[in-house]
């Protein structure tokens, strides 16, 4: 079927597209394009105006410069070799030539997309580190990789998902270094995807995880090019997703969500000094609200005398048991983290600030909370903004509300119990075929140069794996 009859049928109606025709004699062609998608001085420059020139030759001979020579417009261009990819070029803003009589079209990149500047990381901040971040167009993430990684090993496949949406996905990984079995399990996976939109990397995030009754995330996502490039190197894949900052890594550990980007800028005793303060205050975080509720509720003898008699008496005029109280001051936490992240960013954090110290006094001088559970409470709440990834502080605020329900049942013996029952199924899972807990569980000393802490980089410039 002649392109143009079929593009006509299937447009009809639309006011956005914009048609042209052009006829010089027995030459008569059709360029489609969207209104304010491409750059018009463009189209007119490179396109319109070789057309409407005389031909010295032939109509045959101008048709093959056109489609065998591709040496008539003075721009590069590309040949559909089906309508359903000329109408998708189209409605991804480029230019659509038609030729009378031709089922192939004719696609101009004149794109014009509005985008941000490339800026300051807003959630990976790094003091000594690069500040460039991923914007929300997939070919500016790209040239961020790539002006990190010259090597020709890097290697960038495409695919469109979503019927609708037409959502370009880009899988980057290191050919030699990435595994094999790891980049055909992710190709079989985004081709078998089935949906008529994907509205961001979270979705991919969903769709390619095998596990979603877990609550620990199991893809990195970052909004740094560093960290992209860093993984690419180590021999894990990347996936980019247009229109969208936040892009993905696999496979991911519980190590990889433990490591923050200023772990690579600074001294190598620094970062591994922060990074064990790291795993302390993440294990703060968890567990602090349950070993306190439990302690206070069943195992009072665990306390010296006078501390029990401090707690003990600021305890007396509050009306609720401690795991109330405790639930009280956590939801309250996170009411106000919640409401700061919404409210705009001038007044957000002075409002939580501010809202947290009135909120927190008032309570404890109304008897509601003791003064105990309020620093527990804060304490719990400061540590888990160690976390270097958001997807991971989730996961922790939502497991130390079920670790408090079982400690208030059960006491230590419930904590405990919880605490065995977390670490078997973090020893069950996997990302993409590698441990959850590697390189701890399974030991591997080879990968310990860079888990609790961080080598020096002159061990790891005189190996050769």
């Amino acid at each position: 079927m002649e392109l143009t009859a079929w593009l006509n049928d299937r447009l009809q109606g639309r006011r956005d597209v914009v048609s042209q025709s052009i006829e010089q004699g027995t030459f008569i062609c059709t360029v489609f394009y969207l209104t304010g998608g491409i750059d018009l001085e463009m189209l007119q420059t490179h396109v319109l105006k070789p057309l409407l020139q005389p031909y010295p030759g032939q109509d045959e001979e101008r048709l093959s410069d056109i489609l065998d020579h591709r040496s008539f417009f003075p721009t590069t261009y590309s040949l559909t070799q089906s309508p359903e990819a000329a109408l998708d070029g189209l409605l991804n803003g480029q230019a659509l030539l038609c030729i009378s009589g031709q089922s192939k079209g004719v696609l101009f990149p004149f794109q014009k997309k509005s985008q941000r500047a490339v800026t300051i990381s807003e959630n990976e901040k790094t003091i000594r580190g690069p500040k460039e971040s991923f914007v929300e167009n997939i070919w500016t993430n790209l040239s961020l990789i790539r002006q990190r990684m010259k090597s020709e090993k890097l290697q960038v496949e495409e695919f469109t998902i979503g019927s609708e949406s037409r959502t370009l996905v880009l899988m980057l990984y290191m050919a030699g270094r990435c595994s094999p079995d790891l980049i055909c399990t992710i190709k079989e996976k985004l081709q078998a995807i089935q949906t008529e939109r994907v509205i961001g990397s979270s979705f991919l995030e969903e769709a390619l995880d095998d596990r979603l009754s877990s609550p620990f995330p199991k893809m990195l996502n970052t909004e740094r090019p560093d960290v992209v490039a860093s993984a690419l190197f180590e021999g894990r894949v990347s996936l980019l997703t247009d229109g969208t900052p936040s892009n993905l890594i696999a496979p991911a550990t519980l190590l990889s969500f433990m490591q923050s980007a200023e772990d690579y800028y600074q001294r190598y005793f620094f970062s591994s000094w922060v990074r064990i303060l790291r795993y302390l205050f993440f294990a703060v975080s968890l567990i602090l609200p349950s070993a306190y509720v439990a302690i206070t509720t069943f195992h009072p003898e665990m306390l010296p005398y006078n501390l029990l008699i401090s707690i003990a008496s600021s305890r007396d005029i509050v009306p609720f048991p401690a795991i109330v109280e405790a639930y009280i001051m956590e939801v309250a936490f996170e009411l106000m983290r919640e409401a700061g992240q919404r409210i705009p960013t001038v007044i957000g954090q002075t409002i939580s600030i501010v809202g947290a110290i009135v909120i927190g006094d008032a309570a404890v001088q109304a008897g509601i909370v003791s003064a105990p559970m309020l620093i527990i409470v804060a304490l719990t709440g400061i540590s888990s903004f160690v976390v270097p990834h958001f997807s991971l502080t989730l996961t922790v605020r939502f497991l130390r509300f079920v670790l408090l329900c079982i400690s208030a049942m059960f006491g230590l013996l419930g904590l405990l119990i919880g605490i065995i029952l977390l670490a078997i199924h973090l020893v069950s899972l996997d990302s993409f075929g590698t441990p959850y807990l590697s390189p701890f569980v399974p030991f591997k000393p080879k990968l310990m140069r860079d888990a609790a802490g961080r080598f020096p980089w002159t061990r790891w410039m005189r190996r050769s794996e």
